[in-house]
């Protein structure tokens, strides 16, 4: 596009219902408190009403102490037996625990080490002090090695039953500079929180914490969440938050499949609007977060366009201390800090786009992390190359394109990886970007050119088919063939599952 810069990367990319405007003082308070430029969310719209309605609901308590760098967590859950099956256990995922040992850290990879831990090894874990179930104490135990699935007893519990499961436990945040740690005086809380696993085939999932990729699948929840957090601390949250008259944060988030917390006292926030969405930015310079708010806002303004409407109230970009440049979580992500240099700005725009494209695309319409991770990461490098094509031109597209897409298709790698593998299969994250981000998205540019209103017409119905819900691979391809009218089996087959040579 004439007189527009051309956007050019060589490094692939990571990557109760809401009531917060009922009270006139919270919302007032919210204005002064965390958005200079007052932009408030938007109430809870219909559609995002109904997705909340019979889903489980967190109510979640924390408290942050700075001094020992713990997180008080309190949660009494409200769960529904959706499965399909009469349980007589419940799992709940604790992620963090996988940060006990170098040996289960997904931090401790060895291309990862040295960025995550500059200090040395820092252990970090959950120490559980009341498992509940309906008020009674209920028996538990860990279900794997790295102690990430908390297996819990309690009476039959027939389809379609309901009951209340408490858990307290303080959370021991290591010192690393990941999605989970703390660096230097910012918490960064990825994956902290204690959240039911996926029941699937008549199990609960138990996949370890692989150290490339995000193993992380869960079904969409309620959280209603109050955070007690020091004086000076600027929370940026999967829930817009207000602050009380107590000192307490306070926030809701409707239908959603996780919940992220950053903290630090150096956040500098900027604010604006993408149609209806308030959209927040915190980063280490006020100019950092005007640029990655701008970028942002352009960015949601794009998917809606392309996907169909974002369904959160509000969505947040934070500044965070990550060895990849980013990563997504519902209604807010983690960019990572090197993208905030000035010689960076192209790069930080692209990966604000992959990360948004996230919330299309893992938030709204969930898939399988672990075992498919193609079904959420492949596409959002696809809408990210769409991005550029509509603020920057074809030219722009097209160059993008060869480094991202095409280059991918050429390179020649060990073993016998594809599109279609799961996380565990890859032992580096240079091979993961180039097969799962790269070669994946080529499938969606093949698809582009054989789909009647092209792959991007393909998406927004799939979006709308699977908005709240779990789509699988098979799902995924039962749409598209209804989509296309013909049958495109043999085209994801290889794409995704043929070695390339």
């Amino acid at each position: 596009m004439a007189g527009k810069r051309c956007i050019i990367s060589l490094f692939p990319m990571r990557r109760g219902l809401i009531a917060l405007c009922a009270a006139a003082v919270l919302l007032a308070i919210l204005l002064l408190a965390l958005l200079p430029g007052g932009d408030a969310p938007r109430e809870t719209d219909a559609r995002l009403a109904k997705a909340g309605e019979g889903l489980t609901d967190y109510t979640v308590t924390l408290r942050l102490n700075d001094q020992e760098d713990t997180l008080s967590i309190s949660e009494v859950i409200q769960y529904r037996n959706d499965t399909g099956d009469a349980l007589s256990s419940l799992m709940v995922r604790t992620w963090l625990n996988a940060f006990r040992t170098e040996e289960t850290s997904p931090a401790a990879l060895e291309e990862l080490y040295d960025a995550c831990y500059p200090e040395g090894f820092s252990p970090g874990g959950l120490a559980l002090y009341d498992v509940l179930w309906n008020g009674e104490r209920a028996a538990y135990a860990y279900a794997n090695d790295d102690q990430t699935a908390l297996e819990i007893q309690i009476p039959a519990l027939e389809n379609g039953g309901q009951g209340e499961l408490t858990l307290r436990c303080v959370a021991q945040i290591p010192a690393c500079c990941y999605r989970t740690g703390k660096a230097g005086r910012d918490y960064q809380l990825g994956n902290v929180l204690p959240l039911f696993s996926l029941y699937q085939n008549g199990a609960w999932r138990a996949d370890a914490y692989s150290a490339v990729g995000d193993p992380f699948v869960s079904e969409c929840a309620n959280f209603r969440v109050t955070l007690y957090a020091p004086e000076g601390y600027v929370p940026a949250c999967s829930a817009p938050l207000a602050k009380g008259e107590d000192g307490a944060w306070r926030g809701e988030l409707t239908a959603a499949r996780d919940f992220c917390l950053c903290l630090s006292p150096d956040y500098v926030t900027a604010s604006g609007r993408a149609g209806e969405t308030a959209v927040y930015s915190c980063a280490k310079t006020a100019q950092g977060a005007k640029r990655a708010l701008e970028y942002a806002k352009k960015a949601l303004e794009t998917y809606n366009g392309l996907y169909g409407a974002y369904p959160y109230p509000a969505f947040t970009v934070c500044e965070a201390a990550l060895p990849f440049n980013g990563m997504e979580y519902p209604g807010l992500c983690m960019i990572g800090a090197d993208n905030y240099r000035e010689d960076r700005a192209d790069t930080l725009e692209l990966v604000v786009a992959h990360e948004t494209a996230h919330q299309w695309f893992c938030a709204l319409v969930g898939s399988d992390q672990a075992l498919q991770p193609w079904q959420d990461e492949a596409l959002c490098e696809y809408a990210m190359l769409r991005y550029v094509r509509a603020r920057y031109g074809q030219g722009s597209y097209e160059t993008l394109k060869y480094y991202r897409a095409d280059a991918p298709m050429r390179e020649k790698l060990p073993g016998s990886l594809t599109p279609g593998s799961p996380i565990d299969y890859f032992g580096n994250l240079t091979d993961y970007r180039t097969v799962v981000y790269g070669r994946g998205a080529a499938l969606l540019l093949a698809l582009d050119e054989l789909l009647p209103g092209g792959a991007d017409g393909f998406l927004k119905a799939y979006a709308e088919e699977f908005a709240f819900r779990f789509a699988t691979w098979a799902d995924f391809e039962e749409s598209l063939n209804r989509y296309a009218k013909m049958d495109l089996s043999p085209l994801l087959l290889d794409y995704l599952d043929t070695r390339m040579d």
